[in-house]
């Protein structure tokens, strides 16, 4: 299958093969190469702010207890006893002084150390030497900005540098809304989707006119202003079908970076036309100008971390983790300032839930298509019908600055299609330097 990778995904075609989104090697190799490499989101530091709190994160189809230590620095393990692999934790969060896993006692400390063994004079002849068999660790665990990410791999380069400009812009455009705290409690839910269907329609603004077409109703995304109501979809004969062009349409921005990160969406000030700029008085501070920069400014579209990490402009992230081919599991922390009065949180709230998670209005809309897109990708000739990313293909000049590598266009797929020009990068599995280069934005798409 690494062989057919040029086959697969085509930067220049503008193609994706729909086998990447069923089949089972691939799935395989995603596993081994992506999310046994790559630093993937664990949890925030508020989750963990006493000695003992731990959480129970993904990382692909392992899972981690992420552990505040007594001397206030943090640690992350696989959930599976050294022993006989029965998981030490059954809990998805909350502060314990050690794990015990209940299958035969073995017990570990807060740092993984295995510090007691029933029976270990009467049946192991004292000869067992606890200290061989703690809980294995990940490789590096780092924060940036109370963002806790970990990986498997000991060669991966430092978080900050993995982020990259791009990365890092993301998760500032969360971490600049104030003194912030996820609200307790994950929302969790599962969508028979391949969990690439979920990533590339972080930065689909070609879809919320028909898939979101009730929450335009509801009022829940504010209808455009009459004089944006020109153009948009029309029949074969040129009856206009009422789906307008949004002020969000025209006015794009996308940034791409290393190793596969990316933001796209519409630009603050068009988005700002149809939603005000009250719900983003946040961002019009000195302080968070001067840190998003002259072009961070100017973002109001979805910051991704590859492979799976979501920011929104809503003040949440979301973890897409890909549990089968065919199934995701959608995790969304939902993120509140400590300083808000409780009104504020509430509204916000509020807001959160009824937008995604398994309470949302577009998400529940958005996975439909998902899990039909998923399911046509099985069918023994649907399958062969490739998926198209060729909006604005070959239109659009890439410009360098503040690190940054930036397009500025009408709705379009760059975004899409460098996360999957990324994706076969990482599925050839080279060498981190080699990655890098592999992974640095074009002059043109």
């Amino acid at each position: 299958m690494v062989d057919q990778l040029d086959s697969l995904v085509s930067l220049e075609r503008g193609e994706i093969d729909r086998r990447i989104f069923s089949d089972q090697e691939i799935f395989d190799l995603e596993m081994k190469y992506i999310f046994g490499r790559a630093w993937l989101f664990l949890c925030h530091e508020t989750q963990v702010p006493k000695r003992g709190d731990f959480f129970e994160a993904p990382m692909g189809t392992d899972n981690v207890l992420v552990v505040r230590q007594r001397d206030g620095s943090i640690k992350a393990f696989l959930n599976t006893c050294s022993h006989r692999g029965n998981a030490v934790c059954r809990a998805e969060e909350g502060n314990v002084r050690n794990f015990m896993c209940t299958y035969h006692g073995w017990t570990f400390g807060l740092d993984g150390e295995l510090v007691g063994v029933p029976g270990s004079s009467l049946f192991y002849k004292d000869r067992l030497d606890l200290s061989k068999h703690p809980l294995r660790k990940v490789a590096q665990l780092e924060s940036y900005r109370g963002f806790v990410f970990a990986t498997f791999d000991k060669t991966a380069p430092p978080l900050e540098e993995y982020l990259g400009a791009t990365g890092r812009l993301g998760l500032d455009l969360l971490a600049e809304r104030g003194d912030i705290e996820v609200v307790p409690g994950i929302q969790k839910f599962t969508v028979k989707t391949n969990w690439k269907f979920t990533v590339d329609n972080v930065f689909d603004y070609y879809h919320p006119q028909i898939t979101h077409m009730s929450a335009f109703a509801l009022g829940l995304i504010p209808a455009p202003p009459d004089n944006y109501m020109e153009g948009g979809a029309k029949s074969e004969s040129g009856a206009t079908l009422e789906v307008p062009f949004l002020p969000t349409d025209m006015h794009n921005v996308v940034m791409v970076g290393e190793y596969g990160h990316a933001i796209s969406g519409p630009d603050q000030d068009s988005l700002e036309v149809s939603a005000g700029q009250e719900p983003f008085a946040w961002r019009h501070t000195e302080e968070t100008q001067a840190r998003l920069g002259g072009h961070g400014r100017r973002v109001g579209g979805h910051p991704h971390i590859f492979p799976t990490t979501w920011v929104t402009a809503g003040g949440q992230l979301s973890l897409r983790v890909p549990r089968e081919p065919g199934v995701t599991e959608i995790w969304w922390f939902s993120f509140r300032d400590k300083n808000a009065s409780p009104e504020e949180s509430a509204a916000l709230l509020n807001s959160q839930i009824h937008f995604f998670g398994p309470a949302g209005l577009l998400e529940q809309e958005d996975g439909e298509n998902w899990a039909q897109s998923t399911q046509q990708t099985r069918g023994l000739k649907s399958r062969e019908v490739p998926q198209l990313l060729k909006m604005g293909l070959g239109t659009s000049e890439v410009v360098r600055d503040e690190g940054l590598a930036i397009i500025d266009a009408p709705i379009n797929e760059h975004a899409q299609l460098w996360t999957y020009h990324s994706w076969r990068e990482w599925l050839r599995n080279p060498t981190w330097e080699e990655l890098r280069e592999r992974t640095v934005p074009p002059n043109r798409f």
